[in-house]
């Protein structure tokens, strides 16, 4: 559905739209071609189009041409395929063989399994914690609490700061948990982009007032407190209702935007 990627290109923030340096489909004569340093080519190309997908430079739905794109960085057609299957993997494209590589069209069923998939393996990793606590693991989860009190605190925070500092805390105790394999799976996510274009390149969904932000303040404060504590379900449970929390909250601005159903089954898996 093309009608919510027009919605959170609509909302996107001025400073990602300053930032994206990302080609349109078919470059204008005389387009002066993009210079690729650090990263390898196919990262650099994949990180010019996020861009540019992400800041509505392409439509839900239109084909991202190779040659064009390898004509406008001035390289061969090889490292901008590898590029689309980043693009792939973190949800922003889809590839069918024989056709190209073409922009996802965004459903609202796709963004609550997003929300479903990272509550799962959060709610996991702080019951792992909970049982399994490394106390010097727990101190920058501490610091990264304080930081999120504060901006919670605040009558008129800067919303992207608070919302960069509850992703703080979530990667946080991802990696505090100690379990590779549940850190890994969380490191390779589908639909990352997405996730990105919910909370950093648009103007977020959720936390706009500043009830919401000490509620969620309150709940990271209990989930610590339950590991610390050592119970393990408690953790867990306060974990989903943060991740149900927020996933309901951008639902229902996104659903009052475009009316598309919602199979209620999903929002009966956290």
């Amino acid at each position: 559905m093309s009608g919510l990627f027009d919605f959170l290109q609509a909302r996107s923030v001025p400073d990602a739209a300053a930032v994206a340096d990302g080609p349109a489909s078919e470059p204008p004569a005389g387009t002066a071609r993009r210079r690729l340093t650090a990263a390898t080519i196919p990262e650099q190309v994949a990180k010019h189009l996020g861009q540019a997908i992400l800041n509505g430079q392409y439509a839900p739905g239109e084909q991202i041409k190779e040659q064009a794109i390898a004509e406008l960085f001035g390289i061969s057609r090889g490292p901008v395929r590898d590029a689309l299957r980043v693009l792939q993997a973190q949800g922003l494209v889809e590839i069918s063989p024989r056709r190209g590589a073409f922009v996802v069209e965004l459903q609202l069923n796709d963004v609550i399994d997003i929300f479903n998939i990272r509550s799962a393996l959060l709610s996991l990793a702080v019951r792992y914690l909970a049982i399994n606590p490394d106390k010097a693991a727990l101190a920058p989860l501490r610091e990264r609490l304080a930081e999120l009190k504060d901006l919670g605190s605040q009558d008129e925070p800067a919303l992207i700061e608070f919302v960069r500092a509850i992703g703080r805390m979530g990667v946080g105790l991802m990696h505090a948990c100690g379990n590779r394999q549940l850190i890994q799976a969380y490191r390779t996510l589908p639909h990352d982009g997405i996730w990105q274009m919910l909370w950093v390149t648009t103007r977020p969904m959720d936390y706009m007032t500043r009830a919401r932000r000490q509620e969620s303040v309150r709940d990271y404060t209990q989930v610590l407190a339950a590991i610390e504590a050592g119970g393990a379900d408690q953790a867990e449970r306060t974990m989903r209702k943060i991740m149900q929390d927020s996933r309901n909250e951008v639902i229902r601005q996104m659903s009052q935007a475009h009316g598309e159903a919602i199979e209620a089954f999903r929002l009966q898996t956290i």
